[in-house]
């Protein structure tokens, strides 16, 4: 149980950091051109974007499997990729920080330096992983979430929740990739351990996936947009899913896709408040 309560905490300080960063970047898009770049959209209503969206997943799939099986230098390639995705993901989190305290000006360049120097950090410093995820999957999740609308969104996670379970039950190249990224202790999982319950027992650990942590973060971002009574109930609905797929996993040992659970969990508690007028 111990476990499953880190995780959810590490899901939970994930989501709310999303939320707050992506706050501040939709404060700000408007204004500063570094900010608005983060929209890779013209049109966030159109649906379409949903399936190019879809089919960059599918790409960046394909590619990843390709560096784990064809190439010798695999792991230097991910590690590389490791850290560009850290450094520019978590620049944009620290910019919304710097932005309580600081203009446009000194909070993006600050917020750049300190995204080098923090995914520069991780690459010597292996304790690091569960944060520099964390920072990666806000700054992420805010990028998906102001560059699409809620029914965009909406229709993009419905998709990734079917890809997913497909990759983990058809093609298994999901398992596979895990597989990979637990065993070279890349940042693209986090990771809750506990010693074994018994002497000379194996140590206990579940990891989750930042893609999972990256899906919530993307329709709490895109509601806000709608109200931020919506991202609560999207929040709401993120973290009571996760948690019974947490135990249910734990408890059958066995694994399980946790995006299409994650989904439908947020889907029922957007539409609960839309059921109920509350925006």
């Amino acid at each position: 149980m111990r476990l499953l309560t880190t995780m959810l905490l590490i899901f939970i300080i994930a989501q709310v950091l999303g939320i707050f960063t992506g706050i501040a970047v939709l404060m700000d898009i408007a204004a500063n051109p570094f900010v608005s770049s983060l929209v890779v959209t013209t049109d966030a209503s159109d649906p379409v974007n949903a399936l190019f969206f879809m089919g960059y997943i599918l790409l960046g799939a394909v590619i990843m499997m390709l560096m784990i099986r064809c190439f010798g230098l695999s792991q230097l390639l991910f590690r590389a990729m490791e850290f560009f995705l850290i450094a520019t993901s978590s620049s944009i989190v620290f910019y919304a920080f710097l932005r309580l305290v600081a203009g446009f000006e000194v909070s993006t360049l600050a917020g750049i330096v300190m995204g080098l120097v923090f995914s520069g950090s991780r690459m010597f410093i292996p304790g690091l992983k569960n944060a520099a995820a964390v920072f990666a999957t806000a700054g992420v999740g805010v990028i998906f979430g102001v560059s699409l609308g809620l029914i965009p969104m909406l229709i993009f996670l419905i998709f990734l929740s079917i890809y997913d379970f497909l990759a983990v039950f058809t093609t298994k190249h999901m398992v596979e990739l895990a597989e990979f990224v637990v065993k070279k202790d890349l940042a693209f999982t986090v990771t809750a351990k506990a010693p074994p319950p018994k002497p000379g027992g194996k140590e206990q650990r579940i990891d989750l996936g930042t893609g999972d942590m990256i899906a919530p973060i993307m329709l709490e971002v895109a509601a806000l947009q709608l109200s931020p009574i919506a991202t609560l109930f999207v929040f709401a609905g993120a973290v009571v899913s996760l948690g019974l797929f947490l135990t249910l996993v734990w408890k059958k040992k066995m694994v399980l896709p946790a995006l299409p659970p994650i989904v439908l969990g947020m889907l029922v508690s957007l539409s609960l408040g839309f059921l109920l007028g509350l925006y």
